[in-house]
């Protein structure tokens, strides 16, 4: 009951024929009532049989590859209940008997009217209702006997008509075929409009063809003599097909209304394509436009690694035009290595990757570049190449090193007020006991106290100018080299202190110091940019405690690593600063702060592949906690010191403008055996040397008149081979360590040298090769 039913209430119809057009024309005309299924084969329609299950099968009789004939005997050999009705354009009495005999309900001859078709579905479906239900055999074959009596009849009628009909068919479906034809191939809505009008127009004879956004509003009084088509597609109207022939007054055949109805939904389609292609080319131009205008590089990579994309800026940024670059390899560009870490990085699925590079050359070109890398997949998900986003940020990484250098001047400043107060008690122990023993030269035990404690003092002063030079980054500290933190850290709270006891003395603050430091191994790193790391950090701590507090630094290991913690009770901070205190140039301190000390921090601990977290609240203090590696054992490096069996005695010219500091050095090594020729400037010492007269030159760095630079570099015209030492009381800045190899200066010493360095500076240079 519920399969009558549903038969009824949805009648499925399955149309085959081999020509679009036909096909067509049946889908339109029978989908407003039944559901309907197309197949254009005998084959495609036995695949469908069993999946639409169709109640009638409607095909035409001539078909290549298996006739309408054999698909009617396939047909009901699968379900003999399936209605089948025959249609043709070419039909003999024969034909007809032979798709009666295997069971045809009716045979239709093109071309028919809808009515003939809508009368035949609908007695066929009732056929099949009855044969599905009670009724008997008997009357069934009455019922055929019936219709075949009058389908006799109604051929031979059929017969005089289909020569004068079929021509006119046929020429319309070939006006349907080559209007299509052009249409799909047409993507310019304007001169689509005008090749389907002009068509219409030329083919059809119509007075007037157009096509509208809007329907025209008279074109309901105008009977037979105009057709408005609505063209829409799944996401809405598009427009109206009107053909308008009131001009002429000729009515429009129904027969072309149903092609026009059929031509409507191929417009639908190329309209929307022609839509979609506006759309595109405006967002390509839109896209180019925009790439042109960037001032980044953009580049685009294909995934053989070749540019095949290059805008003005790659070209300001490189140097080159985009004719010069395209097709060239981008490691040309960018660093083999970087370049290929990212591309496997974006092959397993990571949407960017960003690094910095310095390219190498010269020419005006960038000295360093920040290079986003993303990445283009195909439709699988494979990918298909890159895009290179390229900045210069050379202006930027100088105005950084500006901003860096003037906040260690910065901290320098606030510590200079304390180094100076150490100073002056160093200089005060040293001047007070020299001239105590100019009172008592005839008291052995008292001299020797007092050079002790002159010589206390002075290694004092020695080792707090080392701290400076090694916080300003003065000293060569460039290698990483096993670092004890523990050391670090009271080497920061030692040049720290003074301001530190400044506050408490001038601002009158109850400010105390605990040192928790534990038994920790030693981390790689560089000494002086850990030295600013904790100087920055305690400075912070300083100025976060206005009313005074405790300041508490601890160290220890744990799981293979060693944690500084840096702890104030301060003033704390809220969650919104937390989160943001290590940006560049963030600072709650106003214009008093530049916002880079804890940017700086950051970035050290990062170099150093530790890591830093802050814990803070708002009144309840802050806490810094750096976590380091511990370093890898490993052989201890440098050469060991000159045993006394291996000393040699040498020719030794030293160089400098201050007589104390040159009487000073000539008498320590000539105590060791040495022998010594004093040079007062550089160019007494070019006067007085010749090539092989001297086993070793030592010389000052800072001189009137010719510096230590230009006297090395007289001295190489010379004589590119004697050993050369340099000695300075002011330090190395970082473009003067390439200058000491291009010189070949053995080493630089650091005023004030203790004599066993001296020596074993000359000792050194004496067996080099």
């Amino acid at each position: 009951m519920n399969t009558l039913a549903a038969a009824a209430t949805h009648p499925r119809i399955l149309v085959v024929d081999d020509e679009l057009g036909p096909r067509e024309s049946l889908r339109m005309l029978l989908k407003p009532v039944y559901q309907i299924q197309t197949a254009e084969n005998g084959r495609a329609a036995l695949e469908a049989l069993h999946r639409f299950r169709p109640d009638v099968v409607i095909m035409d009789v001539k078909m290549p590859e298996m006739d309408g004939l054999e698909l009617l005997r396939q047909v009901k050999r699968a379900d003999p209940s399936i209605e089948v009705v025959m249609i043709t354009a070419y039909a003999s009495l024969e034909t007809v008997k032979l798709a009666l005999t295997h069971g045809a309900f009716e045979y239709l001859i093109k071309p028919f009217s809808r009515q003939d078709m809508e009368d035949v579905v609908r007695r066929a479906l009732l056929r099949r209702q009855a044969d599905l239900g009670a009724r008997s055999q008997v009357a069934t074959l009455v019922e055929e006997m019936r219709q075949l009596a009058s389908k006799t009849r109604e051929l031979e009628e059929a017969a005089r008509r289909e020569a004068a009909e079929q021509s006119l068919r046929v020429t319309q479906l070939s006006i349907l075929r080559e209007i299509s034809r052009a249409i799909v191939g047409q993507l310019d809505t304007r001169a689509l409009t005008a090749a389907v009008t002009a068509q219409l127009s030329a083919a059809l004879g119509y007075d007037q063809v157009a096509i509208t956004l809007e329907a025209p509003g008279d074109a309901g009084d105008a009977g037979a003599a105009v057709v408005v088509c609505a063209i829409r597609d799944l996401q809405g109207p598009l427009g109206h097909l009107v053909v308008d022939n009131r001009a002429s007054g000729r009515a429009i055949d129904p027969r072309e209304r149903e092609l026009l109805e059929m031509l409507s939904e191929y417009l639908a389609i190329a309209l929307r394509n022609s839509r979609l292609y506006g759309e595109i080319a405006d967002t390509k131009r839109s896209l180019e436009q925009l790439i042109a205008s960037a001032g980044d590089a953009i580049i685009s990579v294909t995934a053989d690694d070749l540019v095949d994309g290059w805008n003005p800026a790659a070209a300001r940024v490189f140097g080159l035009s985009s004719t010069q670059a395209l097709g060239r390899a981008v490691a040309e560009f960018l660093p083999a290595d970087e370049y290929g870490d990212a591309k496997r990085r974006l092959a397993a699925g990571q949407p960017m990757h960003q690094f910095e590079t310095a390219p190498a050359g010269s020419g005006g070109r960038p000295a360093a570049l920040a290079v986003t890398l993303s990445a283009l997949r195909g439709r699988d998900g494979a990918l298909d190449g890159l895009i290179a986003i390229v900045r210069d940020i050379t202006a930027q990484r100088e105005i950084e090193g500006q901003l860096h250098q003037s906040e260690k001047l910065t901290a320098l400043g606030q510590l200079a007020g304390g180094i100076a107060h150490d100073f002056n008690n160093l200089l005060q122990a040293i001047l007070g006991y020299a001239q105590l023993m100019k009172q008592h030269p005839n008291d052995p035990a008292f001299l020797d106290r007092s050079l002790k404690i002159v010589e206390a003092a002075a290694v004092d002063g020695s080792e707090t100018v080392r701290r400076i030079q090694q916080f300003a980054r003065l000293r060569p500290d460039e290698q990483f080299v096993p670092v004890d933190v523990n050391q670090i850290v009271q080497d920061t709270v030692a040049i720290t202190r003074p301001r530190w006891e400044e506050k408490i003395a001038h601002d009158n603050r109850p400010l105390d110091l605990r040192l928790a430091l534990g038994s920790v191994p030693s981390i790689n790193g560089r000494p002086a940019a850990l030295t600013e790391l904790m100087t920055n950090l305690i400075l912070n701590a300083l100025d976060a405690m206005p009313d005074g507090g405790t300041l508490t630094i601890a160290t220890r290991h744990e799981r293979g690593a060693v944690v500084v913690t840096v702890a104030d009770t301060g003033v704390g901070m809220s969650e919104t600063v937390r989160q943001r205190i290590f940006e560049p140039f963030f600072s709650t301190k106003g214009e008093a702060g530049s916002g880079l000390g804890l940017s700086m921090s950051y970035s050290i601990v990062r170099r150093h592949g530790g890591e830093i977290r802050v814990e803070s609240e708002e009144g309840r203090g802050t806490t810094f906690s750096l976590t380091f590696h511990v370093a890898q054992s490993r052989a201890a490096a440098g050469a060991p010191a000159a045993s006394g069996a291996g000393r040699r005695a040498a020719r030794v010219l030293v160089v400098d403008d201050d007589s104390k500091v040159l009487a000073t050095l000539t008498e320590l090594l000539r105590s060791v055996g040495h022998a010594v020729t004093a040079a007062p400037s550089g160019a007494a010492a070019l006067e007085a040397y010749a090539p092989g007269r001297f086993d070793v030159v030592l010389t000052n760095l800072g001189m009137a008149g010719m510096n230590g630079w230009e006297f090395a570099e007289r001295l190489r015209a010379v004589d590119r081979a004697v050993p050369l030492l340099l000695i300075t009381g002011w330090g190395l800045r970082g473009e003067d360590h390439g200058r000491l190899g291009a010189l070949g200066i053995r080493r630089c010493l650091f005023k004030p040298v203790r004599p066993e360095d001296l020596d074993a500076a000359v000792q050194d240079a004496l067996a080099a090769p």
